[in-house]
């Protein structure tokens, strides 16, 4: 141990005055050791800055698993269940969740900040908009699509509602739980098919459920409802439905939703990316046959009851459908996300990744 602390003087140099510290010499020993320990420094410094941009693992951690990192769900999503099934672990990786979004914050910037690796919900305008905005997002896998019987979005009122149908939200307060292509974005198409006016208070209630519990307390006059609370509302005295988004589409591709990585993930991770898009390949049938199954694992994650949700359903096609993209291009463009010729439908997935 040495005994003097270290002494102080002062050096004048160009631009001012600066301290520099006179510590007493080694002796040969410790000095061997001083820069044994620098260089261990230096080799975990370095491995630290050789880590690829996207902030993903370069390797497999302890368990011989790869952690792909993803935002904590707060709906019925078949993450949770591959997860909670094992699917990820057999093509050797596993799912991290690193808390749910903020307010304003989307997948997209979380990827790019190299917090998040992959983007686990959201529809292909998402993708396309996060593109448009300079972030090199690729779609490689389709989630759930809309469904007659399961429909990805409900539109409740009160009973004792004079709403009847969509026709009659022009001048009501409509909840949505963030302004985008399948919240607000459905209804301002519908409105403009029928040659309504737009003129909507649209009203954003972000947290889970916020917008169910809105309505029931009179507070709005409808609410868009995903699963699983959509299934709650309607088990509530006083609520019913007016519409559902197969209403306005009709066609299962209204729903699509999409997964996917940054490029430089895709590149720097092939194999990943297949072993990914296999679990999911494989949990999307399983959970269109064991739905009761499905909601008690969705349900323990969200602490809620499985008889009281609703639930989506899901492409079983490995491959995502280019013409359901087509699809929400075309409401995107009709509603001026973006102009038509911005970006082509081409231009936010592939299918090179999907299994064979």
């Amino acid at each position: 141990m040495l005994e003097k602390k270290p002494k102080q003087i002062a050096i004048n140099g160009k631009g001012g005055t600066v301290s520099k510290m006179i510590r007493p010499r080694l002796n040969p020993v410790r000095r061997r050791l001083a820069f044994a320990l620098l260089i261990t420094v230096l080799l975990i410094f370095s491995a630290g800055c050789g880590s690829d941009n996207s902030g993903a693992s370069s390797k497999a951690d302890s368990d011989g698993l790869f952690p792909i990192r993803v935002a904590t769900q707060t709906g019925f999503n078949e993450i949770t269940i591959a997860d909670e099934l094992g699917y990820f672990k057999e093509e050797g990786i596993k799912i991290e969740y690193t808390g749910v979004l903020g307010k304003g914050v989307t997948e997209y910037q979380l990827i790019a900040q190299g917090i998040n690796d992959a983007f686990i919900s959201g529809h292909p305008p998402n993708v396309a908009q996060a593109r448009l905005a300079g972030l090199k997002m690729l779609a490689v896998a389709p989630g759930m699509v809309d469904n007659k019987d399961f429909p990805h979005v409900r539109y409740l009122v009160q009973d004792s509602s004079p709403i009847r149908s969509l026709n009659d939200i022009v001048g009501k307060k409509v909840a949505i739980s963030n302004v985008g292509p399948c919240t607000d974005g459905y209804l301002k198409y519908y409105l403009s098919q029928q040659h309504l006016s737009e003129d909507v208070n649209w009203t954003t209630l972000p947290a889970p459920g916020q917008q169910e519990q809105s309505l029931e307390q009179g507070l709005v006059d409808v609410t868009t409802s995903h699963p699983p609370f959509a299934g709650i509302a309607l088990k509530q005295k006083g609520i019913r439905q007016i519409a559902t988004s197969w209403d306005i589409l009709h066609s299962p591709g209204a729903g699509l939703s999409v997964r996917g990585f940054s490029e430089d993930f895709i590149k720097q991770h092939p194999d990943v990316v297949k072993g990914f898009t296999k679990a999911l390949a494989k949990v999307r049938p399983w959970v269109n046959s064991h739905q009761e199954e499905a909601k008690q694992i969705v349900a323990k994650q969200l602490k809620l009851e499985p008889e009281d949700l609703s639930v989506f359903w899901y492409d079983e096609d490995k491959d995502i459908n280019q013409d359901y993209i087509k699809q929400w291009f075309d409401i995107s463009e009709q509603i001026g996300l973006w102009k038509k010729g911005d970006i082509q439908p081409a231009d936010i997935f592939t299918n090179e990744y999907a299994p064979q």
